[in-house]
């Protein structure tokens, strides 16, 4: 017989079959096949089944405070853990009239005369519109009244306003 005369003879006995004989076929190998494996490794002795469980290790482990699995975490070291009781705040600090303090408030008092002298020379004011309006620079900046910088400051307003001004004005835009 050649191969071409067994796979004819095969192929006969296939067309024999009818679809409920191959599903009952399939059905009872499988049970058998299951059933096996079930024997085999799922089978209990009565000795097993009336053993006890597995213990658990955490079953039998001590109770440990703080316990991580992985460890504590560690703090940051900009942080400190303090109580209420440990916790207390300054007072106001004390306006001081340091060079420090000063070095910022010159240079924000001229902005601020510049934008005087702006509004004044294109409103087309006077010195007396300048005056009145310094006023409310002289509030705002009263802590350089007693800065030894005062003098530097009236030597600049003097130079760069479009109008005169005597000394005795200078330091009365002051008060």
């Amino acid at each position: 017989m050649g191969c071409r005369d067994q796979k004819k003879t095969f192929m006969i006995l296939l067309h024999h079959f009818t679809w409920q004989q191959f599903g009952i076929a399939a059905t009872l190998l499988a049970v058998i096949w299951y059933g096996i494996i079930w024997l085999v490794y799922y089978r209990k002795s009565p000795q097993e089944l009336t053993k006890e469980p597995l213990a658990h290790y955490w079953a039998e482990a001590e109770e440990v405070e703080d316990y991580e699995p992985f460890g504590n975490a560690a703090e940051d070291e900009s942080v400190s853990l303090a109580t209420s009781d440990g916790i207390s705040f300054a007072g106001r600090p004390q306006r001081e009239n340091t060079e420090d303090a000063l070095r910022g408030l010159i240079p924000d008092v001229l902005e601020e005369i510049k934008s005087i002298v702006h509004t004044v020379e294109t409103k087309g004011g006077d010195k007396s519109d300048f005056i009145s309006l310094f006023k409310l620079v002289s509030a705002k900046y009263d802590r350089l009244k007693t800065s030894h910088h005062l003098e530097a400051i009236n030597e600049w307003i003097a130079d760069n306003t479009p109008f005169n001004l005597t000394g005795e004005e200078l330091w009365q835009l002051w008060d």
